[in-house]
């Protein structure tokens, strides 16, 4: 006989004798067992606040084993049993016993087949304890019959810490299918493109989820994501295209700055000014601003200008030691 059914007998053994047990004993008796059991679990909980977790895990089995002496199908327990293994699970991972706390999630497990919060706390002790294979593979296993956002990007991240790039990039895309609010994945997804040198494939994902015609609020991130891309690759035209669409949804000072540089680097002096005063207006002090106005004004000629704006930012800590080095300059210069 195999080993499985073996231990299926052996289980369903141990129950009838459970349910035996219980059915042997006194209405008073049961009532006292229960009384006991719930007093165990109570205490237990005062020694969890206390943070005698040790203590807790000890009061938590006791209590476990009464609830499962009174355990029938006329009087089920199976709430607090429920309960005691959730906590249990929590405890033993907590206090670093991590075979214990394997053996309580997977009795959480085979009550809760689909919680996935459960399959990746298992997956989290196994990484701890050094067993990466069966961490991944756990995960997959779940995905292969329960498709949940969460376990898909989980999988996804362990692909992309062991640089597996078109592992990474299924089911980043699979997530992210679950998920369409998930914008910032796409930037995930199109960086691991572009790494593989597929940046039309990258591309493409963003054009066709914007073709979708996604919600103002979205639509406005995936264009900043697009235009970060395209910025990070360095075509700063197309970067400015989609930086100006998001910019037009709703105002975002980080992207008027970001505009403000790339207009700057481009030459366009006059469209970096529009957008560095746009910053000035919302934040008056911006250093960055004052910064790129002061690199305007002496690409203009006009030093006495530039002056005041680099004076006003000399004593920044990163933007500082930059503008005394150009007031230097036009120093030198007159």
């Amino acid at each position: 006989m195999k080993p499985k059914k073996i231990a299926t007998i052996i289980v369903i053994l141990l129950m009838s004798v459970s349910f035996i047990n219980a059915k042997e004993l006194t209405d008073r008796e049961v009532q006292q067992i229960e009384y006991d059991a719930g007093t165990a679990y109570n205490e237990g909980v005062e020694l969890y606040n206390s943070k005698d977790y040790h203590g807790a895990i000890d009061k938590f089995l006791i209590s476990l084993e009464q609830y499962r002496q009174i355990d029938t199908e006329d009087n089920p327990k199976t709430v607090r049993v429920s309960e005691l293994y959730k906590n249990l699970s929590v405890l033993y991972n907590m206090t670093k016993q991590y075979d214990k706390a394997i053996e309580y999630y997977n009795l959480r497990l085979q009550k809760e087949p689909e919680n996935y919060r459960i399959v990746i706390s298992l997956s989290t002790i196994y990484e701890k304890i050094g067993k990466k294979d069966k961490a991944l593979q756990i995960l997959i296993d779940f995905d292969k019959n329960y498709s949940q956002y969460e376990i898909k990007s989980k999988i996804a991240q362990i692909y992309e810490e062991r640089n597996d790039i078109p592992n990474a990039i299924k089911y980043y895309s699979e997530a992210f299918d679950l998920n369409k609010k998930k914008v910032d994945i796409l930037g995930k997804v199109a960086l691991f493109y572009h790494k593989i040198g597929q940046d039309t494939s990258a591309i493409k994902i963003y054009n066709d989820y914007i073709a979708t015609k996604p919600e103002d609020y979205i639509l406005r991130k995936v264009y900043k994501n697009l235009g970060i891309f395209y910025q990070n690759i360095g075509n700063v035209e197309e970067a400015i295209i989609a930086f100006e669409k998001s910019d037009t949804l709703k105002a975002d000072k980080e992207i008027t700055l970001i505009l403000a540089q790339l207009y700057y680097e481009k030459g366009n002096y006059n469209k970096a000014k529009l957008n560095l005063a746009k910053v000035k207006e919302k934040e008056p002090n911006n250093p960055q601003a004052h910064y790129y106005l002061g690199l305007i004004y002496r690409k203009e000629g006009k030093n006495a200008e530039a002056l005041v704006e680099f004076e006003m930012i000399k004593t920044h800590p990163t933007l500082g030691p930059a503008a005394k080095q150009q007031i230097e300059f036009i120093q030198k210069s007159e």
